[in-house]
């Protein structure tokens, strides 16, 4: 039997198994070269993180304030006046707080640019609450309740904005010295909070001191001129007195000085308006008393009657608009309350008008509520009353001064008695405005014995500190450590590839 011979086996062996020590082995002789691509890019890294070799650092001092009067989150004082964060870093602030700095070794420029101030916004919470407050609805939101939400939220960031701020100072200016920092700071609302209630006077029952009564008369030594400057500070003197009086937290307060309480002010202040200061404008104006200058004198009668043409006519045409706005009022709820009727007889009907845009409609409607509001036609009503009371008053004025007047009274009227008289009048005035000031000032120590003063510092002054270096630099670093030593392994194995190519 022929068997066959058997097949020897080939000189080659091919597999397909990959043998690591021929991936590593590699590697490892080449350690010290991946180790140096890795370094290389971290140190280019490094080099531009710090922009070449400068190190920017800066420390900064921050302070955190709330605005806790009545009105901050509207952006209103208490008497209606608008308010802004931003005032703090207003010239009449910073100007006074520079002055009052022992020898500063900075000019102002640099103290104005080292100040700054951001809102100090904490929405977290409020966006929080408002997604929470929409998943829980049981069906879909409109693209109105969706805007109605979004709106709600805004003006929530906004009012919180307005009254929580945080002022930052740059530590360089004082030369790092937090102590120098922090009296800075602290001085920057204690002004403004000065100037606000003092100067401009922000609190509802403010009332600005008339300094100037006395010696008002004695202008140019005319009694003409000094007894309308009489009336007017009488005027204003007996406004002041009525916002008092208005004001139920200061009508009752007494003035430790004379006495008076703010009734008893008011009583005083129309007795001298009516028996004195009255009857002497009636002397000086329509008989023409302590006059020397004819010709001036009809020019002054001339021009106060001008005056007084001028203010007549502007609130005859004020009356005018308000009654025809009253009327126009009148005949929409007449117009409305007979489509209210006729709805209710052809019920289900509904009126489409795509010729009109949402928003029109929505305007229209809003304006329409507004109409049929009790309230505003009121407030119509009774700012319609307060001009026409206005216009008769000027009216009476006018005829005053157009009235013929008397000279034949100043050869029986004693000049020097009147003169003693404005001088009595005015000194009386001047009286009366210092217990209302007196009193003003015990009315506002009251609000901010109950309200603060106007802020509050949120905990203490912190020092924080910033450079181009970050807190990200390390996990930049290694990203970069580990990117050079992939370059490193991928140039090895393409050296190897090629090189078996060359080799083949």
């Amino acid at each position: 039997m022929h068997q066959e011979a058997p097949t020897e086996p080939s000189s080659k062996h091919y597999t397909d198994e990959i043998d690591l020590k021929d991936i590593i082995r590699p590697l490892w002789r080449a350690k010290f070269m991946i180790i140096l691509f890795g370094l290389l890019f971290a140190g280019v890294v490094l080099v531009y993180q710090i922009g070449g070799f400068t190190l920017d650092k800066s420390d900064k001092a921050l302070m955190q304030i709330h605005f806790n009067f009545k009105g901050a989150n509207q952006g209103k004082y208490p008497n209606d006046s608008l308010f802004s964060p931003q005032e703090l870093l207003s010239n009449p602030v910073l100007s006074e707080v520079y002055q009052n700095l022992d020898n500063p070794k900075f000019s102002y420029n640099e103290f104005r640019a080292a100040i700054t101030l951001s809102p100090n916004i904490s929405g977290a919470k409020e966006l929080e609450d408002l997604i929470n407050s929409l998943v829980a609805k049981d069906k879909g939101l409109s693209v109105t309740e969706f805007n109605s939400n979004i709106e709600q939220y805004t003006a929530t960031l906004l009012s919180h904005s307005k009254t929580n701020i945080t002022l930052t100072m740059d530590l360089a200016l004082v030369g790092g010295n937090i102590s120098s920092a922090t009296r800075i700071l602290t001085t920057l609302p204690q002004v403004w909070a000065q100037q606000a209630l003092q100067d401009r006077g922000v609190l509802s029952v403010h009332m600005r001191p008339i300094s100037t009564i006395k010696g008002q008369h004695s202008a140019e030594n005319e009694m003409l001129v000094s007894i309308n400057l009489l009336s007017d500070s009488h005027e204003i003197l007996k406004g002041y007195t009525q916002q008092l009086l208005n004001n139920k937290d200061s009508s009752s307060i007494i003035d430790p000085a004379t006495g008076h309480s703010v009734p008893d002010l008011q009583h005083l202040i129309n007795m001298e308006g009516k028996y004195k200061i009255a009857i002497l404008k009636e002397l000086i104006i329509k008989a023409g008393l302590g006059v020397e200058d004819q010709a001036w004198y009809q020019g002054f009668r001339e021009a106060r009657l001008g005056k007084l043409n001028r203010e007549k006519d502007s609130l005859e045409r004020m009356v005018q608009v308000y009654d025809d706005a009253i009327i126009q009022f009148n005949q929409h709820q007449a117009q409305l309350n007979q489509s209210v009727g006729s709805n209710s007889n052809a019920s289900g009907t509904q009126i489409y008008s795509p010729q009109y845009s949402d928003e029109l409609i929505n305007s229209l409607l809003q304006l329409g509520s507004k109409m049929a509001d009790p309230e505003f036609r009121k407030a119509l009503l009774q700012k319609k009353i307060e001009l026409s009371s206005n216009l008769q008053l000027v009216i009476t004025e006018i005829e005053f001064y157009r009235s013929e007047s008397d000279q034949g009274v100043e050869s029986a009227v004693d000049i020097a008695k009147i003169a003693t008289l404005l001088d009595q009048s005015n000194e009386n005035l001047l009286q009366m405005s210092e217990s209302l000031k007196r009193i003003t000032q015990i009315a506002n120590q009251r609000y901010l014995d109950n309200n603060g003063q106007l802020y509050d510092v949120l905990g203490t002054i912190t020092q924080k500190s910033s450079s181009n270096l970050t807190n990200k630099l390390l996990l930049k670093l290694i990203l970069a450590f580990i990117m050079g030593c992939i370059v490193a392994t991928l140039s090895i194995f393409a050296r190897r590839v090629l090189g078996g190519k060359h080799a083949d």
